[in-house]
């Protein structure tokens, strides 16, 4: 019988650290993902409402007289997208998107990295590299990628059709 009050101290014990090794993995994972600057992943989105406002704007022919009502569309915009893309919205999804990937270990490494010279040059260039890199994929797609694509179809859509009345 003293046997299991002693258990069950010990499954409490260790229901209390498995909870703080959470809350610390928890820990480790947003401090990296400050780290690498993960509050300002959505900064282009904002960027790109406010020129599709402004764009439009100027297509409904809004004349500096009416700039106070695209300032003032703007500004209801930033609202909508605070409420889903600030840091505070997405902050709890990333890091759970983030935790089965990595281990507190890791986080604590990847920080380390990202406070390095190497690490902060990278997060510096990275959206600049990124941009270019997909530059240099859809220009890839565009010149040789879809032409070799599309001849592919046709000659598929001629061997079929070419079976198909060989059918008949």
């Amino acid at each position: 019988m003293r046997l299991l009050p002693s258990l069950m101290v010990c499954c409490l014990f260790l229901g209390q650290l498995a909870q703080a090794d959470e809350a610390s993995h928890r820990s480790s994972a947003e401090r990296f993902l400050k780290l690498a600057n993960a509050e300002d992943m959505t900064a282009p989105v904002y960027t790109q409402v406010e020129q599709l406002l402004t764009a439009r704007f100027t297509q409904m022919g809004g004349s500096m007289q009416y700039e106070s009502v695209l300032r003032d569309y703007q500004r209801q915009a930033r609202d909508i997208l605070n409420a889903q893309l600030s840091w505070d919205a997405i902050r709890d999804d990333l890091i759970d998107l983030y935790l089965p990937v990595f281990s507190e270990e890791e986080f604590e490494q990847l920080a380390a990295f990202y406070r390095s010279p190497a690490g902060s040059k990278l997060m510096e260039h990275l959206p600049e590299l990124t941009r270019d890199s997909m530059a240099i994929t859809r220009e890839r797609l565009e010149q040789h990628i879809s032409p070799q694509l599309e001849q592919l179809v046709q000659a598929m859509e001629a061997e079929v059709e070419g079976r198909q009345a060989g059918l008949r």
